[in-house]
């Protein structure tokens, strides 16, 4: 008897190890699709982050799809009071374009069915397909061949033949990157291989036609608009002029009359459905010559056409500035003389020297034009600025003019001079309504933080019946139900009045970084943030939101930041620690010692480093914030050098290493003794049963698991981790209840058979591995359970970028399930956790859509 349940054991464990084998090989060969029951769910704020792409459904007046800029596509249809991920959660990683579009483009439907669309990416190459309104994109794949290595900038549909489809290759679309300067007028950011390209299909995209006779050679393409009453007229805005087909395409024809530029920055139409009226407008490129000692407009602006795009008049109305108003205005001045520069081609303080009087007219540089599907002469620009910008300067986010473009006037507006001072009279000397019209949720103290908004509006967009206005400002989307008169942010719903307690719309933007816990504190994940410092789960609902999950914002210093560690005093609970790896009090450890409702600089942990302009972000992760239990005096953290490779924004510029300090935090010495030069360190983390021991994982070819027996004064390698490591380093460490030890190893670059989740069950005498994947990056074991094990990887080239994202077993490493349901980005994971209190409730941060919780 005993001997035929010993087999039964022994026949159960092979199967299973044959069934896991199969697993792991199925990771490496094939898409594996994730289990069901658990899907993650985006909490935090909603957006948090900048947003250049948003359209909406031609027919469904609640669906809206947006494309935020850090690789996140999400889809509503709730008029953007909720979102969910557009992308494939379980194909290859977002660089193969199998998960959908990184960034839309332009998007279309067809007129007959809401479900049948097409779409382009802005950073992809190759067109998108829909069946389902936009639940998810696929690439198609029986284009790809025709369209070749052009980036494909619109898309469009015969309203009444949706057989019909139209696509236009160019980078103009591109209006984070592309600029136009006196020298290059015609664009700064312009692709040859997408020049002379417009294509069309008659069998709903199996096969496509080059139709470009009559295109200029060098033309890169905005916008293809088919009209919506006889479909053989088309209109196609360009770089190199607006054009016109009366024989659907055959051939093309450029209309001039009336314009002064051939540079077309936007086009869009108006159809009157009641008298058959089309109504066409569009942005010419505004240039600006010299006038003596100061500047003028030379040509350029906004255009309206009655006749179908045959003849144009120009509707500048009263929109140029007087910018002598703002002469002792230095964010005013600093930013024309700056944009002035870059047109120009010269440095600022020349520009400032050869034209030293501020002009008393100019107009700004329009970057869209949105008209009214109701009302003709109800229209809006976009003034996209920023204090950092080439782009334009301030002031004035968005204008409107309710007659055609006779008046404009501002109509979002905030900022500290709407309401008081000196600008006043201006204003109303030009009939422009006063007072702030803008109302913000979590990010409420940047009402009126500005004399006027340091960040223009990147867009402002109809909604299929016009009900609803949508725009977005820096990092927040803004709803307008009364066509601009108010602005509102529906991406939060707050869940007590007394408190910065929010359930997010699943929209995040978010750059997430770590992840931080104290048994101490029950029921609190502390969730460190890019650009938004500190959130902390809580158990706040919402009738509103009821599934979601609410964390309270916690802006530590006042001001915008970016949190990479956080920690509490091992025995004063009291006292909280924070570093920053960019922007404010970056390089600083901060200290609270009232729990953390006010904070001081207590240390630098790393001296400021130097932040060049326009170069984007130079950071320096700072991680696991650790203290000695004996004495807590003595404070550890560690700088990654490829902190991108661990998708954490950007890679640390300085610091790499380990840092020990033994004053408490106030002053720092790096400490890397027997590591590798320069050493790219991911994680330090202390033996759980003797003080003097601490490891350090380095990645890297000279990268492995290293042991401190000093407190990080010097360190060796531990010999028996050296062929895991293999060429690529080690990852991550964790130390289980029960005395287990676990790595992780693998890279983007390791072989296909390294890698994995190694388990040592003796002290790391010897190590199994029970994960077989050639880059897994986090490990976590549950405090309550230690057969529940949580690990994230990271996309391989060895295996195409498959399989990427969370894995979870409940029996010790003996059986996986993938989990990636509902997260986006689960290719692109940074950090993991399990709760320590709740079983069965788990946590992702992600590169750019926040942070993730699902529960069993």
């Amino acid at each position: 008897m005993n001997f035929s349940k010993i087999a039964v054991v022994l026949l159960l464990v092979t199967a299973s190890a044959h069934s896991q084998k199969i697993f792991f090989k199925k990771l490496k060969t094939e898409d594996v699709k994730s289990d069901p029951g658990m899907v993650w769910q985006q909490f935090g704020p909603g957006m948090s982050g900048n947003n250049k792409s948003a359209f909406w459904h031609p027919n469904d007046p609640k669906a809206l799809y947006i494309s935020p800029n850090m690789g996140n596509s999400y889809a509503s249809f709730d008029g953007g009071h909720t979102y969910q991920t557009v992308l494939d959660e379980d194909a290859s990683n977002v660089k193969t374009g199998l998960r959908g579009p990184n960034e839309f483009g332009d998007m279309d439907f067809s007129r007959q069915s809401d479900y049948f669309g097409f779409s382009t990416d802005l950073k992809l190459k190759g067109l998108y397909v829909t069946g389902n309104k936009g639940k998810t994109w696929v690439p198609h794949k029986v284009s790809a061949k025709t369209f070749g290595k052009a980036y494909l900038a619109s898309v469009a549909v015969d309203p009444k033949d949706d057989n019909v489809w139209y696509v236009g290759a160019g980078r103009m679309g591109y209006i984070g990157k592309i600029l136009f300067s006196k020298e290059k007028p015609h664009g700064t950011y312009t692709d040859d291989g997408s020049q002379q390209k417009i294509w069309k299909s008659t069998d709903k995209g199996q096969t496509w036609l080059l139709i470009k006779k009559g295109l200029h050679l060098k033309a890169e393409v905005q916008k293809i608009i088919v009209d919506p009453v006889n479909s053989e007229v088309l209109y196609v805005s360009t770089n190199y002029g607006f054009y016109k087909s009366t024989n659907g395409g055959k051939s093309w024809n450029q209309k001039t009359k009336g314009l002064d530029t051939d540079v077309i920055r936007y086009l869009t139409i108006h159809h009157d459905k009641n008298t058959g009226k089309r109504t066409l407008f569009l942005i010419g490129s505004v240039e600006w010559e010299a006038d003596g000692k100061t500047m003028k407009d030379s040509v350029g602006g906004v255009f309206k056409s009655t006749d179908e795009g045959e003849s144009w008049q120009k509707i500048n109305g009263d929109l140029a500035l007087d910018l002598t108003q703002f002469s002792k205005d230095k964010n005013i001045k600093k930013g024309y003389y700056n944009n002035l520069a870059y047109y120009l081609g010269v440095k600022s303080k020349e520009a400032v020297e050869k034209f030293p009087e501020l002009p008393k007219s100019i107009t700004q540089r329009f970057t869209q034009i949105s008209v009214d599907p109701n009302d003709v002469n109800n229209l809006y620009l976009i003034n996209m600025y920023s204090n950092a910008s080439r782009n334009n300067f301030a002031p004035g986010s968005m204008w409107r003019s309710k007659d055609g473009g006779k008046h404009w006037y501002i109509t979002f507006r905030n900022g500290k001079r709407w309401n008081k001072g000196k600008d006043i009279a201006y204003w109303k000397s030009r009939n422009n309504p006063i007072g702030t019209n803008v109302s913000y949720l979590h990010l409420n103290h940047w009402e009126n933080r500005d004399d006027y908004d340091r960040k223009a509006c990147n867009f402002a967009k109809f909604n299929a019946d016009g009900t609803i206005l949508h725009a977005q400002v820096a990092k927040i989307s803004l709803m307008s139900y009364d066509k601009g008169e108010t602005w509102i942010d529906i991406d939060d719903v707050q869940t007590n009045p007394n408190e910065e307690s929010y359930i997010g719309a699943g929209n995040s933007n978010m750059p997430g970084h770590g992840f931080y816990q104290d048994s101490r504190f029950p029921g609190k994940v502390y969730c460190m943030a890019g650009e938004n410092t500190l959130w902390v789960t809580n158990d706040e609902t919402s009738s509103k939101r009821p599934d979601g999950q609410s964390a309270t914002f916690h802006n530590l210093i006042g001001a915008e930041a970016s949190l990479s560690a956080y920690a509490i005093h091992p025995k004063d609970v009291n006292k909280h620690y924070a570093m920053f790896f960019r922007q404010h009090e970056r390089g600083s450890l901060m200290r609270s010692t009232d729990g953390g409702k006010h904070w001081e600089r207590h240390g630098t942990a790393i001296p400021k480093w130097e932040i060049k302009a326009y170069s984007g972000d130079q950071p320096v992760h700072q991680l696991n914030l650790i203290f000695d239990d004996g004495n807590p005096e003595i404070m550890y953290f560690n700088v990654p050098k490829s902190g991108r490779s661990m998708e954490y924004v950007g890679n640390s510029e300085v610091g790499f290493g380990v840092h020990k300090s033994i004053d408490g935090g106030a002053t720092w010495k790096q400490t890397n003794t027997g590591l590798p030069d320069n050493p790219d360190v991911s994680t330090v983390r202390k033996d759980p049963n003797n003080p003097n021991v601490l490891y350090a994982t380095v990645q890297g070819r000279k990268g492995g698991l290293f042991k401190s027996e000093n407190k990080g004064e010097s360190w060796k390698k531990v010999s028996g981790t050296i062929k895991i490591a293999a060429n690529t380093g080690i990852n991550d460490i964790h130390f289980a209840k029960d005395g287990n030890i676990y790595i992780t190893a693998g890279f983007k670059t390791e072989d296909m058979d390294n890698g994995g989740l190694w388990m040592s069950e003796d002290n790391m005498k010897t190590w199994k591995r029970i994960f077989d994947y050639p880059w897994v990056n986090r490990v976590e074991v549950a405090k309550y359970d230690t057969n529940v094990i949580l690990i994230s990887t990271l996309p391989n080239n060895a295996v195409k970028g498959r399989n990427a994202g969370t894995y979870l077993s409940k029996d010790g490493g003996k059986n996986w399930i993938k989990i990636n349901k509902g997260n986006g980005q689960s290719d692109r994971i940074n950090d993991i956790a399990i709760d320590y209190t709740v079983p069965g409730k788990y946590y992702v941060s992600t590169y750019g859509s926040g942070f993730y919780v699902t529960k069993e």
